[in-house]
């Protein structure tokens, strides 16, 4: 019988051709068949050919499942990991797309979904073995639940009294509020979470106040603590949502779109890098887990992730609670996504340092008991031991002292007659007892010996020199994290420099005030707090920078549970530990690679598409980075000031400079904007410019800049983003020099020129400007501009001024020719107005017959000059003397022609020689030399002085330069009129005034009292004293130091006046009674010696004494006075004080030098006649035993343990003032102190010691002419203007980071809290402005400072008040408040130690509940009636006692409504009748009726504030000088030329006006190098300043996928493939377009594009790897290609180009996986809602047939192929395939078919009758018969029997389900085994009227069989029998 034999050696089905002329071999269609790769037999041999239905996939494990609305968790991406063959695989919870949790309807909550993301780790081993290595990362993201599932209820209600908890009590009532809540199981939800309790109508029920939910902040076991209390009823709640706010891992499970789409990560997308698995998804933050800590740290598939960090020195992770304190609210051990980010966080706020200059305060002036001489028993001297240099000794120092290897000590013995001294170094300390030190002598002392052998000494530590002396540097940190990545740098802290007292002199050469003197140095706050620091932190590198060096040093490493500056700092629970690191020394270790300096932030995109690794570097392609600016942001910035205090160096802004602020944005992870430069727009809607010019009047001033935001009609709100903000600032003018002068000369052409050290030429040129700071001779600034062009320079004198003018002896002119003699007759003119006529305008002078031998003797040796002198002698014997400029003598004139004299170039002129005058104007008494008696006083003279001018150098020119400038008024005044006079100022001091006076005891009826404000005027308040109670007694003791019978209200005093910011004096001329500590015969009066006391008039003068106060007599001091000096009462009498333990200390230790010195000269800046006093000796009366200086020691108040304010320093000194003479000027043979009838310098100031004079110490300077000398000083300096402003556009950090809203993580560092007050910031109020429009200043006493942080918006302030440190709150004394407190609303600062003052608003006052806060106890009492009752402007607010809380009512609340102004406190309560009188500290507003709300708030010292912090100003720390308070500003070391200077900071950066989001989809960026080995991993460094970015060409399309492949990067595009050379290679094409290889420091090259025009489209999921061959699909042009080394082959058109063609174009999910076990590549198209209906399919391409082989049933979302496996998932399963346990065609545990469509298509022309079909092949597919009852049509029944065997039994195997052809179709249901082969006959189908067809079954031309099987089965070369018309075999 003719047959038509098909077989299978094509091996693939074929779509494409007509089905005519399909090879022989290629089939139609197939499922679920494998041909020519399938499994060998058992033994070993091949079955290549046959078609065999394939296996089936077992289940290796489930991973986290989430289920809601009939949806379950899928996994929806994996990666294989062939080095340690895993396999891991990323599963998303089912979140809707629509509301996410927050929205599902409460109907929908029905039991308990636990909401989870997780990755899953399987490893594969063996050849069929998969070990479910479970969840490496679990991210429990929110649970909701019924009110059931979640509380314990009876009858479906909570249990209250169970429930609800306030303060760790239960509540019987959730009305009474609670903060906790007890849970059925604690262990279900996490810190962190949002609370939502819904009610039936899907409303919530709590609100933390901004929000409706409350976050849980602590969990207890079962008991959760909430952020705010509540009060709300949870029974009315249907459901509970509890939703962490961050989802970790970020895996959606939507891509968003309306079509439901599932969200996939492709696999290309992911990397694993040793340890580490890193993958990127389009959308959220690029992230990175550690895959051994993530595992310990995951404990099963529902606990969320717990931070593990490697255990230090074993590197076994171990759980972060193991090393850090994390017990506070808010925190947890949770792995938060900071932790899983590739982003690291840097740190955002500065280090803060504290600088002394000295190592150790302690080891000072120290007795200690010692002997250096060592004797034994033996009585020979051999045996006695003088120490010698060398010697080596033990010596245990007292407890105080601390000594270190290295320390020097000097040791002076004190009980000898003469000093002793010894020095030794320390060599070795004993460590088990640290006082005890082995020493080597270095110096020993002759006098020591065996015979003086002291044992007493005073031992000092020796003062090294000083480190850092010549550096400006600062101090930075930064972080390692557990996987070796670096942060950026944090912000940088104030200058490392501690400067010493203003001393620049020409003698000197430098500025000594600009030598760094620190020699210690403590850096704080390089750790921050756990709610700020990542957890994951284990290193901070403590960094060191310095402004002449380009690199930046780490001073030390500190590891987290090795190093004790860590371990010390976070071991507890004190969050005021913040890391303190001393530096006692130039430790510099290893410097930070160059390239961190300009790595301002990491640009690691927000979010890429593409990821891969080349080259050790991470690279992202398709990335998206920066923010849409959706605000207009200005910035108003204006100069805050503090009078500086000469002579110590303040930081400060450099004047006569433009400063440019502008603003940076950063984001939670750290990356900025650049600089945001704009103005603000003023009131009146005006565009103002941002930036400000500091003025030259205030150089003498310590500036800083205020900074606030201006938001155009918006808000940070819009950019939900923007965490905080740093401020930098651009300043570009050029680098200036300080050049003190040393002396002025005449320059002869109304010039003058200024001689300066040679050391300083380099500072100026002659295009150079000078600008004038301070009076020459004088510490006062200079205000005006004093600008002065270099007109030339000379570095050798010039001999103008190396002119020596040598003076002659004076020779008298006779009064004739000097006054004339008009009448010719020998007589002098009579003159009435003494003008002397005869020298005026004269060329020839004559003096008098007798000059003419003096004459002739003169000998000149150089140019002869003349001038006129006149000199008058008074009564009293005082000379007064005048001269007239110098002439040049052109010749002699001799006796011959008259009286002898001389002949001059050029004449005189009246205002030269008119000499009366200028005498008069010296005069005391002008009534001596009367002008009509000038020409006839015999003791007025007229006199000739002959010069020789001879040029000559002077010692005075050598080591100098000469400037010439021009002379103008501000000159004259201020340079030239100071040098001239007699007086020139050596050092200013700042004065205050304080006396216990009711009013101003200064004289009210003085000369000049019209002028002064504050004679006689009234006491202001401060503290307690007030005008009404500052001068009255207590108990005969004056109210100062016993108001109230105790001394509180002066400790009050003395704190608020040392602390007031208005306050610019330390020192203070002392009016004030001391309360303690003096008596009259102790020790603590230095120098009185044995003094009687009860001498007459003594104790008046010097102080008074009054009652004893804890038996001392007190001290009053008398400030101005007539003291008792001698017997006299002449001299005058000051008595100046400072307060605190250290006395006249740091630079006040001058002005106490000075003062007890006799003969120290000192003025009054003030004083209209500029008088003059001597420090007088002190003396006691008669002679008495009192000589030198007094010094007296008291108390301010009663000592209680507070060191700051409690003792008193003051000196006696007596004075005089001085004549013209310089001596003491005595009227009525007394001399004379200050004439308080003429003026007061009391008058000047407030006495109460807030405002404060000024006085100068002067000394005495030559008298004379500018030409003739020149005058040397010690103060005048000048400051070069810079060239040229520089001009770009560069800013500069200014701040660290400033919270634009409060947060956990922020308020410590905004605040500045700190349990220890030294480091923390200190509290204050702003002036309040009232309601009426009046501002009241808050002076809060105590220095208030931050104590602690609660939550994110409440601040704990403590003060210092007589008991001790205790909450702010109003001071009550016996029942009074002073009303003195912050009030809601207030603005509060905080002025951090670095300078940086923040600010924000009080919201509330509240009470701490341990660990949250709640709203403090009030009381709001309505008025109705009669019962309350207020008026305007009343004090008082009237209670009836029947009002419900009227009794509750305390003093110190804070009174709110709606008449009452901001500020109102309850000073008192006062019961009367059956009214309260609440008395309040001011007046209420307006008059309310009977109807005003009044609410009384509970002041704790707990203070909510307001969160928006960007709404408020701030005053920033940074500085570019420091002032010296007289002008001098400088920035430079010593002000040296080309010294170290300070720069305006170490980060930079820009404007960028095009600034915003980008999204760079054809971009490329790359990150730092890995390196396993060397344990560098950069891989978070994206440094911005390093060429790491590459663009492809736009038109290829964007980047969907990433892959290296040897040293290139293939990228695959939407519309091109290509490669980029990367590791250091590029191409260069030569001319035949040839590329040719060349290295490169590149990391991504030359772009090579692959032949072809096709790309990936937007299917990256499609991309799939096998060793070199990658296959994808590119549904824009319906192709799937393969990508070899020959290229890209379109390996759809192998068949199936067509159907690709026609069919991608539905599909928007497309995943490609390799089936390494059958060789074979799978396509896996995924339905969607989008284009419903065609179904999801699975299609394989083989490689060995070059073939699309078959359809499959499973269709994975994800795949991994391990190790021979072949894994894929469903759903949140993951199976593995080719199992030999699992069944054949069973996917998921569902059982398919295998089908196979065949072709016959021999001879397609001619006619063919089909009879049967066989199949050489495994087992056919058999029905078991089943016998059964048939009617025939004549209605007879009997059973139907086919008497056949072989169907006794059902069986799988192949069947034909149809054979269809042309005309008509048929099957063969079942085949029967003969003779080793399966056939059957073929059935036609039953004709039906539907199916009736004219054609017949035996005239078709081609078959198409569909062959299926069942089970295991295979089939070889089936056939199909035809039988023809004529019943034979073709």
């Amino acid at each position: 019988m003719p047959q038509i034999t098909q077989n299978f050696s094509g091996a693939k089905m074929n779509k494409d051709l007509d089905e005519r002329i399909v090879p022989k071999g290629q089939y139609r269609d197939a499922l679920n068949i494998k041909i020519s790769t399938t499994d060998s037999d058992a033994g070993g041999l091949g079955n290549v050919g046959t078609v065999q239905n394939i296996q089936g996939n077992r289940l290796v494990t489930t991973t986290s499942t989430t289920t809601y609305d009939g949806k379950t968790s899928k996994i929806i991406a994996s990666i294989a990991d062939e080095g340690t063959n895993k396999a891991y695989f990323f599963t998303a919870a089912p979140v809707p797309r629509l509301g996410g949790i927050e929205g599902i309807p409460v109907a929908n909550i029905t039991t308990e979904i636990v909401w989870i993301d997780s990755i899953f780790e399987v490893t594969s081993v063996g050849d069929s073995n998969s070990i479910n290595d479970g969840a490496i990362f679990v991210d429990r993201f929110a649970v909701t639940n019924t009110k059931a599932g979640v509380f314990t209820t009876s009858s479906g209600d909570i249990v209250n009294g169970s429930t609800y908890k306030s303060n760790g009590s239960f509540e019987s009532t959730p009305a009474n509020g609670y903060d906790q809540l007890v849970v059925l199981d604690g262990t279900k939800y996490r810190v962190g979470m949002r609370i939502y309790a819904i009610d039936t109508n899907d409303v919530n029920l709590l609100s933390d106040g901004n929000n409706n939910y409350v976050e849980i902040v602590k969990i207890a076991g079962n008991i959760l603590t909430l952020a705010q209390e509540q009060t709300v009823d949870l029974n009315t709640a249907v459901a509970l949502k509890f939703i962490h706010p961050e989802r970790v891992l970020e895996f959606d499970y939507y891509t968003g779109d309306v079509f439901d789409t599932i969200s996939l990560i492709p696999t290309a997308s992911i990397d694993v890098l040793d340890n580490l698995l890193m993958w990127t998804d389009g959308k959220h933050e690029p992230k990175k887990i550690n895959i051994e800590r993530s595992r310990a740290g995951t404990t099963d598939l529902t606990t969320h992730t717990k931070l593990y960090v490697n255990a230090p020195g074993t590197d076994n992770p171990e759980v972060i609670s193991d090393f850090e304190y994390v017990d506070f609210a808010g925190l947890s051990t949770d792995v938060k996504r900071e932790h899983i980010t590739v982003i690291k966080k840097a740190p955002t706020s500065p280090p803060n340092i504290e600088i002394s200059n000295k190592d150790r305060d302690q080891d000072q002036d120290c007795p200690i008991q010692f002997s250096f001489i060592q004797t034994t028993d033996d009585e020979s001297p051999d045996y006695e031991v003088v120490p010698s240099i060398g010697t080596i000794k033990l010596i245990d120092f007292p407890d105080i002292i601390s000594p270190r290897v290295d320390d020097i000590y000097s040791f002076v013995a004190s009980n000898v007659v003469e000093p002793i001294t010894v020095r030794v170094k320390i060599i070795d300390i004993d460590d088990a007892n640290p006082s005890s030190a082995t020493v080597e002598i270095l110096f020993a002392d002759s006098d020591l010996t065996v015979q003086t052998n002291p044992n007493n000494w005073i031992v000092n530590l020796e003062t090294k020199r000083p480190f850092f002396e010549t550096k400006f540097g600062r101090f930075g940190y930064r972080y390692q994290y557990e996987d070796n990545e670096y942060s950026t740098f944090s912000p940088w802290s104030d200058l490392a420099f501690l400067p010493g007292i203003f001393s620049y002199t020409p003698s000197k050469g430098f500025n000594e005030g600009m030598s760094n003197t620190a020699r210690k140095i403590i850096v704080r706050d390089w750790l921050p707090t756990n709610y700020t620091r990542p957890l994951d932190v284990k290193t901070v590198d403590i960094l060191w920078k310095t402004t002449d060096d380009g690199n930046v040093y780490i001073v030390k490493s500190i590891k987290r549970g090795i190093d004790t500056e860590w371990i010390d700092m976070v071991d507890n629970d004190d969050l005021s530990n913040t890391g303190e690191f001393t530096i006692t020394s130039e430790m510099i270790h290893k410097v930070v690679e160059s390239n961190q300096l300009l790595r301002a932030w990491d640009n690691v995109p927000k979010y890429a598409k593409a990821q891969t690794i080349t080259s050790n570097r991470l690279v992202y392609g398709n990335y998206t980075q920066g923010y849409d600016l959706d605000a207009n942001i200005g910035l108003l910035q204006t100069v805050v000031s503090k009078k500086g205090l000469f002579p110590t160096a303040q930081k400060s802004v450099k004047s006569i400079r433009n400063y440019q602020f502008g603003i940076v944005l950063g984001d939670k992870y750290g990356r900025e904007t650049p600089v945001i430069s704009n103005g603000y727009k003023s009131a009146e809607g005006q565009v103002m410019p941002g930036a400000s010019k500091v003025l030259k009047s205030l150089s003498s001033y310590s500036n800083k800049f205020k900074i606030k935001q201006s938001w155009t009609n918006s808000n940070p709100t819009r950019m939900p983003w923007m965490e905080y903000v740093k401020y930098y600032v651009k300043e570009t003018s050029n680098e200036y020099y300080n050049l003190v002068l040393d002396r002025i000369y005449d320059a002869g052409d109304d010039n003058i020129w200024l001689a300066f050290n040679s050391a300083d030429r380099n500072k100026v040129d002659e295009e150079t400007y000078l600008v004038l700071k301070n009076e020459h001779g004088s510490q006062t600034p200079v205000d005006e501009d004093a600008r002065y062009k270099i007109i030339a320079i000379s570095n050798d004198a010039p001999d103008y001024i190396k002119t020596d003018e040598r003076e002659f002896d004076l020779i008298q002119i006779d009064n004739i020719n000097v006054y004339g003699d008009d009448s010719g007759n020998g007589e002098v003119n009579n003159v009435a107005d003494a003008i002397p006529t005869r020298l005026i305008n004269f060329k020839s002078i004559r003096t008098n017959n007798g000059a003419t031998d003096t004459l002739n003797e003169l000998e000149f040796k150089g140019v002869p000059k003349v001038r006129i002198v006149a000199q008058f002698t008074d009564s009293q014997g005082d000379l007064y003397e005048a001269k007239s400029p110098l002439r040049t003598i052109s010749g002699m004139v001799s006796a011959e022609e008259g009286a002898p004299g001389v002949t001059i170039r050029d004449v005189f002129t009246v205002s030269d020689v008119n000499m009366y005058q200028r005498i008069l104007t010296q005069l005391p008494d002008a009534t001596e030399l009367p002008i009509g008696d000038a020409d006839i006083n015999t003791n007025f003279i007229y006199y000739i002085q002959l010069v020789d001018a001879v040029v000559e150098n002077k010692p005075q020119f050598d080591g100098k330069f000469f400037v010439k400038i021009a002379k103008d008024n501000t000159l004259e005044a201020r340079v030239l009129g100071n040098s001239l006079g007699e007086y020139q100022t050596l050092n200013t001091y700042e004065l205050a005034f304080i006396s216990d006076d009711a009013s101003n005891p200064a004289n009210d009826n003085n000369e000049y009292a019209g002028s002064m404000d504050y004679e006689a005027a009234n006491w202001e308040t401060i503290a307690d004293f007030t005008n009404a109670n500052i001068e009255l007694e207590t108990g005969g003791l004056p109210n100062f130091i016993n108001l109230n019978s105790n001394s509180d209200s002066t400790d009050s005093f003395w704190t608020a006046w040392s602390n007031n910011t208005n306050r610019t004096a330390d020192i203070f001329i002392d009016a004030a009674p001391a309360y303690s500590g003096f008596n009259l015969t102790d020790t603590n009066v230095e120098g009185f010696g044995n003094v009687d006391f009860s001498t007459t008039g003594f104790t008046f003068n010097l102080f008074e004494s009054y009652s004893a106060v804890d038996n001392d007599t007190s001290f009053i001091p008398r400030g101005l006075s007539n003291g008792a000096l001698d017997g006299s009462n002449g001299d005058g009498q000051l008595i100046f004080s400072v307060i605190g333990p250290d006395g006249f200390s740091g630079t006040n230790s001058y002005f106490k030098s000075k003062m007890q010195t006799p003969g120290t000269l000192f003025r009054f800046r003030d004083d209209p006649n500029q008088e003059v006093y001597i420090v007088r000796e002190n003396r006691g009366p008669g002679g008495q035993g009192l000589v030198g200086p007094v010094t007296i020691k008291s108390k301010n108040f009663d000592d209680d343990g507070s060191e700051d304010y409690v003792d008193r320093t003051s000196i006696i000194v007596r004075f005089a003032r001085v004549g013209l003479n310089g001596q003491p000027v005595f009227i009525d043979g007394s001399r004379v102190g200050i004439d308080t009838s003429v003026w007061d310098p009391r008058g000047t100031v407030k006495h109460n010691g807030l405002l404060s004079m000024t006085i100068d110490f002067v000394q005495r300077v030559p008298v004379g002419s500018l030409s003739d000398d020149s005058i040397e000083t010690s103060a005048a300096c000048f400051e070069t203007e810079p060239k040229e402003d520089v001009g770009l556009d560069i800013y500069y950090e200014a701040s660290g980071a400033i919270p634009v809203r409060l947060k956990l993580d922020n308020i410590i560092s905004f605040t500045g809290a700190n349990l220890i007050k030294e480091r923390a910031s200190s509290f204050s109020v702003e002036s309040r402005r009232l309601a009426n429009d009046n501002i009241i200043d808050i002076d809060i006493t105590g220095e208030p400072y931050v104590y602690k942080t609660y939550g994110d918006d409440v601040i704990q302030v403590q003060r210092f008040l007589t008991e001790g440190w205790s909450n702010l709150q109003t001071i009550i004394t016996d029942g009074i408040s002073d009303g003195v407190c912050p009030a809601i609303n207030d603005i509060v600062k905080f002025e951090h130690k670095n300078g940086l003052v923040t600010k924000s608003k009080i919201i509330d006052h509240v009470n701490y509940e341990n660990p949250i806060t709640v709203p403090s106890t009030r009381y709001t009492i309505a008025g109705y009636g009669f019962s309350v009752e207020a008026f305007a402007n009343a004090s008082n607010i009237q209670i009836g006692s029947g009002v419900t809380n009227a009794n509750n009512i305390t003093v110190g609340m804070q009174v709110t409504g709606d008449n009452v102004m901001d500020g109102t406190f309850v000073t008192s309560v006062n019961l009367t009748g059956n009214t309260y009188y609440i008395n309040v500290n001011q007046q209420l507003l307006t008059f309310g009726g009977f109807n005003d709300n009044f609410t009384f708030i509970t002041v704790t010292g707990y203070f909510k504030i307001e969160k928006e912090v960007w709404k408020y100003s701030v005053e920033l720390g940074w500085f570019n000088c420091y002032s010296f308070g007289n002008g001098v500003e400088s920035d430079r070391i010593r002000d040296d030329f080309n010294a170290p200077q300070i720069d305006n900071g170490i980060k930079v950066s820009s404007t960028f006006l095009n600034y915003g989001e980008e999204k760079k989809t054809s971009g490329m960026i790359f990150s730092g190098l890995y390196n396993s080995t060397s344990g560098v991993n950069n891989l978070n460094q994206f440094n911005m300043a390093e060429k790491i970015t590459k663009d492809i060409n736009t038109t290829y399309g964007s980047v969907q996928a990433m892959i290296a492949r040897d040293n290139d990067v293939v990228v695959f595009a939407e519309d091109k493939v290509m490669r980029v050379q990367s590791g250091g290679k590029d191409a260069l094409f030569n001319a035949d377009g040839n590329p040719q290889l060349t290295a490169t420091n590149r990391v991504l090259g030359t772009t090579m594009p692959f032949t072809g025009d096709y790309g990936i489209s937007k299917n990256p999921e499609s991309l799939a790897i096998d060793n070199y061959r990658m296959y994808f699909t590119d549904t824009q042009r319906g192709a799937v290609l393969r990508l070899s080394n020959n290229g890209i082959t379109p390996i759809s058109d192998a068949g199936m180009k067509n159907y690709f063609r026609e069919n991608l174009k539905y599909y928007i999910n497309i995943t490609g996986s390799v089936n390494g076990v059958d060789d074979e590549f799978n396509v896996t198209l995924h339905d969607t809602s989008k284009f419903s209906g065609f179904g999801s399919k699975t299609i394989s391409f083989s490689e060995s047939g070059k073939g699309w082989v078959s359809f499959k049933s499973f269709t994975p979302l994800a795949t991994a192929n391990l190790n021979d496996k072949y894994y894929s998932v469903k759903d949140n399963a993951i199976w593995v395939h080719h199992d030999d346990t699992a069944l054949r065609n069973n996917f998921y545990g569902t059982q398919y078919t295998s089908d196979i469509t065949l072709l016959f298509n021999d001879a397609p022309g001619s006619i063919k009758s089909f009879k049967n079909i066989n199949y050489e092949g495994s087992q056919a597919k058999v029905t078991q018969f089943t016998t059964s009852s048939v009617t025939d049509a004549a209605g007879n029944t009997f059973t139907a029997n086919d008497d056949e065997y072989y169907n006794l039994l059902a069986k799988s195997g192949w069947y034909v389900s149809d054979v269809t052809t042309d005309k008509q179709s048929g099957s063969v249901h079942e085949f029967i085994e003969k003779e080793g082969k399966w056939f059957n006959y073929i059935n036609g189908d039953t004709t039906t009227d539907s199916n009736l067809d004219t054609s017949e079954f035996s005239v078709q031309g081609i078959g198409f069989p569909l062959v299926n099987p069942t089970d295991t089965q295979t089939l070889a070369s089936p056939t199909i029998g035809a039988v023809d018309a004529d019943g034979e075999t073709l």
